[in-house]
């Protein structure tokens, strides 16, 4: 009888891991690697439009302001044009403005299937050999337009991520501070990839 309590007590604390739903707005941090293509152009960064749905417009015009210098940064870090230069700098004949739009930011943290049984049946010993607890989903879309300082397109480049992400208790997500920020920094990634190798096949 005290065997079945106090597997029906652990159950009731497996249980109140729940699901969430949330938006990732970085920050996006360092660049994973170099830039697989560079162009011999100097760049400049329109302000990042934010046009998801459902956010007020304060916290809008905050992830805005944040992800413009964040991107900015990364993409100079990166080494993905030969200068980046920052507004009120006028563009030259041959530089470029980088417009980002993001269009979904949104994630969502579920318990994975096996979570329960596998700790309820191992006697949480799935928990502590790390085992998957949660299962993160992201829909992340956006495009990126390169102009030039008429305002012609040269590049237009539009991805997304959507790959779910298991997490175990020994992950760096599963405190899930800046939740999202790898699966946001491979948005930006494969947008800026996408559009400067149409901009230099020109």
């Amino acid at each position: 009888m005290k065997r079945i309590a106090h597997v029906l007590l652990l159950g009731a604390l497996l249980s109140l891991t729940g699901c969430f739903s949330f938006n990732t707005y970085g920050p996006i941090g360092e660049p994973d690697r170099a830039a697989v293509v560079t162009s011999p152009r100097v760049a400049q960064m329109a302000d990042v439009v934010v046009s998801v749905p459902k956010i007020n417009d304060e916290l809008r015009k905050n992830v805005s302001r944040q992800l413009t210098a964040q991107i900015n940064h990364y993409i100079e870090s990166a080494g993905y044009f030969k200068d980046v230069s920052v507004f009120p700098a006028r563009l030259g004949d041959q530089d470029v403005m980088l417009k980002f739009n993001l269009t979904s930011l949104h994630g969502k943290r579920s318990t994975h299937p096996a979570y329960f049984p596998g700790a309820l049946l191992t006697l949480t010993i799935y928990i502590w050999v790390n085992g998957p607890i949660y299962v993160d989903t992201y829909d992340l879309a956006g495009e990126l337009t390169i102009e030039d300082r008429t305002g012609k397109t040269l590049a237009k480049s539009m991805e997304k991520v959507d790959e779910p992400h298991n997490v175990g208790l020994y992950d760096a997500d599963y405190a899930a501070p800046g939740l999202g920020s790898r699966q946001l920094r491979d948005l930006i990634a494969k947008l800026t990839d996408a559009a400067v190798t149409q901009l230099n096949a020109r």
